[in-house]
Order: structure tokens, then C-alpha cells, then sequence
């Protein structure tokens, strides 16, 4: 196996969990709501924490990343996701629950900055190819894990043996990421990183191949005649509003989706398992993701103008989520079908636009600040849901969310006018004299 391909495979996987263990909530909420007579707002708050320091802990992930090497911190990220689930299924109360989630949350943000930035290091010949396929897995962890609460709940007769399960496969994978070497990538070793804390691991352990020249606005900093100047592109600033608009739809669309079905869909309101039921048909909506991901990825490698797709993406996107907020039974599966076939494109998409706009050097960080965006301030989607959900209903909230999805497009239109424009800053202080 060459060294692209372990990359690939071992950031898939680790996609494949993250996303597994972020979407166990969603997929048994309505069981611990129950449980606990919680009302959506309150789970939903819970759920915010979760998701606000998922997106929090992706700063420190990414300049980690780029200090210590990403393989590295993915899998201190990895084995602390696998320890905080198996404390999630282990808490007696809302209290534990709650802190073992926002642990879950925090370890779940290392794997985008140091998963992505060690694809974008490392993959060098196919590289939109890799990002579809690590779209691809995070998507089967998506699509999958509402199946495997679902079976938990009718087996165990408790929301908690999924978090358990997981916990287990985490560790085992932990344990593969460790072992499995991977060139000019340290492994992780508590003694080499305690002996001396104050540098790096060395320059050596880090480099990245050597490829193409990048076309100018992709570096956020250069040297501009004899003084330093900082370079940042504008699109990367307005894809990165963006990500704040898809992250809330993201975790919107997650979050609320089993929900949605079982008070909109007949043959699941009237069934003896309603939330099994509903478990199932979100496994077999969100597994289209799978499709839009490695489509999303393949045409990154072969389009002109990667920037015209997320406008395209979008375009359909808000439609789609609009039909969810009006039909029920059949067309409600459809409108489901459409936006989940075509929405997960946007991600291998516009994780190669980052890479685009960002440097090679700061890539860690540049998708730190991204994941962030998306999961950190996107997560306001689940109190905002939680309480519109319970004064109007869940489907009123995909309504707002067709908005949000209009506005995305919107960001992506201004993305693809301005992309040949930067922003340069003289960080130069200057003593006024006199």
C-alpha cells in the first residue's frame, strides 16, 4: 500500500467515527428526551455544547497539527473520542451526561484540522479523489450509526449501548492508527513529546512533498518588498462565512431529521418502534450522501472553476430543504432524498477550496478555523431548533433552514466573482515621531 493510500484510508476511518459519534445524539434524542422528561430545548441545548466546543476545540487541533504533526494528534483525538463515549453510555444522570458530551465534543474536533490538513500534505496526485473519499466515510458513519442506535434501542432496550459499542471500536481503531506508520509522519509517543516541550518535533519529521506552485491567491502570507506583509485572499474570507451558514444547516438537517419523521411520516407515527422505524429510514436518506460525496470529489479533480459548484450545490439545496418543510409521507422522502443526495457534495467541495486559499504551511490551522465555523457556530442550529421545534413544530425549522441554504448560495455566488482579489495588512508598528 503506498503512502497516499494509508493516508487516505486512516483519515477515512477516522472520519467514518467522528462523524459516529456525533451523530449517536440525534439518532436516540427523542428516547432521552423521554427518559429524562427533557423537552427538545433542553436536549437541545445539551447538544449545543456538545457541537459548540466540536467546532471550539478545531483551533488548538489545527496549530497542534501543524506543531506536532497531524497524525499524531489524530490519534490522541481518536483514542479520547473512544474513552468519552463509553463515559456517555456510563453516565448515571444529565449532569455527567452533559460533561462527558462536551469531552466527547472536544477530543471529536481534533480529526477535521489534523484528518485534512495531513490529506492535503500528503496527497499529492489525486488529491479532490482523496477528499471525496474521506467525504465518503464520514457519510457512512453519518448514515450507518442512526441503524446501529436504532438496533441498540431494540436489543438492549437503552439509548446507551450504542455509545458503548463505539467506545470499544474507537479504541481498537486507536490502537491500528498507532501502528500503522506513515512517511515523513511522527507517531505518537508521550516520551518524545514531554522531552522537550518547548519546540516542535523537528522540521524533518514535518516537511511536505514538494508540488506545483500554487497560483497566487491561494497563500494567506508572503513577503511583499522589503517588508512583511500578510495576504489573504477574499474568497477565503467569504468561504469561511459560509461555512457558518452550512455548518447551521448541516447540524440542523442531523440533529432534527428522526424527529421530523416520526411526527410527519404515517407509517412511522403508527408503528409499534416508531424511533427504530425512523432510525432506519434515516439510515437509508442520509446513505445518498454517500453518492453527492464521491461525485462532490470527483469533479473537483476535473471542473475549471471549482468555485461555480457550491453555487450549483445550493441552488438545488434550498428547494429541497423548503419541500421537507411542507410535504409529509411520500414527498417529505423525496424533498429528504434530494437534499441529502446533493447537499454532501458541498464538503469535499469546499474543503478543497480551503486548501486553495490557504498555505501549505498554515493549512492546519486554516482548516481549524473552517471546522470551527462550521461545527462550533453552526451548532446554535440545535437550541435554535430545540426551540422552535417545540412552539412550531420541526418542520418550521427546515423552513428557516431553506433561508440559511438560499444565503449559502449566495456567499458561494460572491466566492466565485471575487476569488482574484486579496486583502494585504502591514503588521509594521512605526513610532510617530515628533
Amino acid at each position: 500500500m503506498t503512502n497516499e493510500q494509508k493516508v487516505t484510508w486512516l483519515t477515512g476511518f477516522s472520519h467514518f467515527i467522528t462523524h459516529s459519534y456525533m451523530t449517536l445524539l440525534p439518532a436516540v434524542l427523542v428516547v432521552i428526551a423521554a427518559e429524562h422528561s427533557m423537552s427538545f430545548l433542553d436536549i437541545g441545548i445539551i447538544a449545543n455544547i456538545g457541537y459548540f466546543l466540536y467546532g471550539l476545540g478545531s483551533f488548538p487541533s489545527g496549530y497542534l497539527a501543524d506543531r506536532f504533526g497531524s497524525k499524531r494528534i489524530l490519534t490522541v483525538g481518536i483514542f479520547g473520542m473512544a474513552v468519552s463515549s463509553i463515559l456517555v453510555g456510563l453516565s448515571p444522570g444529565i449532569a455527567s451526561f452533559a460533561v462527558a458530551y462536551g469531552l466527547l465534543g472536544i477530543f471529536a474536533s481534533i480529526h477535521h484540522p489534523a484528518g485534512l490538513s495531513l490529506i492535503a500534505r500528503r496527497v499529492m496526485t489525486s488529491r479532490g479523489k482523496a477528499l471525496g473519499f474521506h467525504g465518503v466515510f464520514g457519510n457512512i458513519g453519518l448514515f450507518m450509526t442512526p441503524m446501529v442506535a436504532a438496533f441498540s434501542v431494540m436489543l438492549f432496550q437503552t439509548w446507551r449501548a450504542g455509545y458503548l459499542i463505539f467506545g470499544i471500536i474507537g479504541i481498537g481503531f486507536a490502537f491500528i492508527m498507532q501502528r500503522v506508520q506513515v512517511e515523513d509522519e511522527p507517531d505518537l509517543c508521550l516520551k518524545s513529546l514531554l522531552a522537550r516541550p518547548g519546540k516542535p518535533m523537528g522540521p524533518k519529521n514535518i516537511t511536505a512533498p514538494q508540488e506545483a506552485e500554487t497560483p497566487a491567491p491561494a497563500r494567506i502570507s508572503a513577503a511583499a518588498g522589503a517588508e512583511a506583509m500578510t495576504i489573504i485572499p477574499i474568497a477565503l474570507l467569504v468561504l469561511f462565512m459560509g461555512s457558518i451558514l452550512s455548518g447551521f444547516i448541516f447540524r440542523g438537517s442531523l440533529t432534527f431529521f428522526p424527529a421530523l419523521l416520526q411526527r410527519e411520516i404515517y407509517f412511522i407515527t403508527s408503528s409499534d418502534e416508531p424511533v427504530v422505524l425512523a432510525g432506519f429510514v434515516t439510515t437509508a436518506v442520509l446513505s445518498l450522501g454517500l453518492v453527492g460525496s464521491w461525485f462532490g470529489g470527483y469533479l473537483n479533480d476535473k471542473i475549471k472553476v471549482p468555485e461555480l459548484f457550491p453555487v450549483l450545490i445550493f441552488l438545488i439545496v434550498a428547494p429541497a430543504l423548503y419541500g421537507i418543510s411542507r410535504f409529509t409521507d411520500s414527498p417529505l422522502l423525496a424533498a429528504g432524498c434530494l437534499f441529502s443526495l446533493v447537499y454532501y457534495a458541498w464538503q469535499p467541495s469546499h474543503n478543497y477550496l480551503i486548501a486553495k486559499y490557504t498555505k501549505k504551511a498554515s493549512q492546519g490551522m486554516g482548516f481549524g478555523i473552517n471546522f470551527f465555523l462550521i461545527f462550533g457556530m453552526g451548532s446554535i442550529a440545535t437550541a435554535i431548533g430545540g426551540y422552535v421545534a417545540d412552539d412550531y413544530g420541526v418542520d418550521r425549522f427546515y423552513w428557516i433552514m431553506s433561508i440559511v441554504a438560499f444565503c449559502a448560495m449566495l456567499a458561494a455566488i460572491v466566492v466565485l466573482v471575487i476569488k482574484r482579489y486579496q486583502v494585504r495588512f502591514n503588521w509594521k508598528v512605526v513610532k510617530e515621531e515628533g
